[in-house]
């Protein structure tokens, strides 16, 4: 049974994933009033906050679990599907956007970096077997320390300092995949287990799990505000000073400190929901990966981005009213688009490919819970 409130970050997730589009990718242009340009910056805040929260519930769920062929095939199909389609449909009704870059984009989704994270998410399902044998064998004090680890040269350093000495979209996937893990381990009651290993002594206090569990909501007010006031203040000397050498949304990305804890909070906060399960909530949080694929399609967003160029003009109130209105539509109309895929398209072909090639999955299947069992 999925857990709603999971399921419901997925597609808070997704919703500020689509308002960081809208930021960084709309028309805007590059000077004009402060309250305009913050109002702006704002808006991409939650993005990375929301990738963040995507790889600590692959962690969450797959930790303790075994990689199916199927889930890394449906991912890889559904990838397939909406770069070809997306392709198709602008060579016929609009081929100027469609350049020879985007083109070989097209054509190779999964390896051209068409999808960032999409790569990165394949790379990291991939290893996950790899990661769950490393999660099994650490116990609760090292996986506290690899945390604490993580945090210093993973975001502590590369907020203070600018040098990220491991800059890398896809180990810090794999090791915010292990934090959702250690999540599950440390705060759910239902999880003897975990709660034993958690109750171990010797755990870090610079842990950024327990870090933001001790915060508490303020986790999330804390790095939300604090990256908020950043821009302003940063926007503000820019303008006036023309201050450079710290950009308004320095702070956004995902390792930075502030957006890293707030992701924290924010996965906290819904896990500790209990609203049970709801099933509109289930059915929308199926399709969060399917808008993703769809919005921030390169050739999509070149045609998509631009209609929203006016709200500029109509001051900082317009602006964020179009960004939420915009994130509200592009996940309606996404949903619906990926529901009728995956009713009429994706379950009849996994299921031919589940009977056709039975055998040679369960192979798969039993090949990578072996690697977790390893040891």
């Amino acid at each position: 049974m999925r857990r709603s409130n999971i399921e419901l970050l997925r597609i808070a997730s997704m919703l500020m994933i689509v308002m960081f589009h809208f930021s960084v990718h709309g028309p805007w242009p590059e000077t004009g009033p402060l309250a305009s340009q913050v109002a702006v910056e704002m808006l991409s805040f939650g993005g990375k906050l929301g990738v963040n929260c995507f790889v600590l519930i692959t962690g969450y769920f797959m930790v303790r679990g075994s990689l199916k062929v199927t889930s890394l095939l449906r991912v890889a199909l559904e990838t397939w599907f909406y770069s070809f389609a997306l392709l198709g449909i602008f060579l016929v009704v609009q081929p100027d956007l469609v350049t020879p870059e985007k083109l070989e984009k097209a054509l190779l989704p999964l390896m051209s970096g068409e999808y960032w994270f999409i790569t990165c998410y394949v790379a990291l399902m991939a290893a996950s077997p790899f990661l769950n044998l490393l999660y099994r064998h650490l116990g609760a004090v090292g996986m506290s320390r690899l945390a604490a680890v993580g945090f210093v040269v993973l975001s502590l350093v590369p907020t203070a300092s600018t040098f990220n000495p491991l800059g890398s979209d896809l180990v810090w996937f794999f090791y915010l995949y292990l934090l959702g893990g250690w999540i599950r381990d440390l705060t759910e009651s239902d999880n003897a287990a975990g709660q034993s290993r958690a109750k171990a002594g010797g755990l870090c206090r610079l842990d950024p799990v327990r870090i933001a569990e001790r915060m508490g909501g303020w986790a999330i007010v804390g790095g939300v505000g604090f990256v908020w006031a950043s821009m302003t203040v940063l926007g503000w000397a820019h303008q006036v000073f023309g201050f450079d050498r710290i950009l308004p949304d320095y702070f956004i990305w995902q390792y930075m400190v502030p957006t890293f804890i707030a992701s924290l909070g924010t996965f906290l906060a819904f896990q500790k929901l209990a609203i049970g399960s709801v099933p509109w909530i289930n059915r929308a949080a199926a399709s969060a990966l399917g808008v993703y694929l769809i919005h921030d399609n390169p050739i999509m967003r070149a045609w998509l981005w631009p209609h929203v160029a006016g709200l500029y003009a109509a001051g900082w109130p317009a602006i964020l009213a179009g960004g939420i209105g915009a994130a509200l539509a592009v996940y309606a109309l996404g949903a619906l688009i990926d529901a009728a895929r995956r009713t009429w398209l994706e379950k009849p072909l996994l299921a031919w490919i589940s009977r056709r090639f039975a055998a040679r999955l369960a192979r798969a299947d039993r090949w990578f819970a072996g690697i977790t069992r390893e040891g």
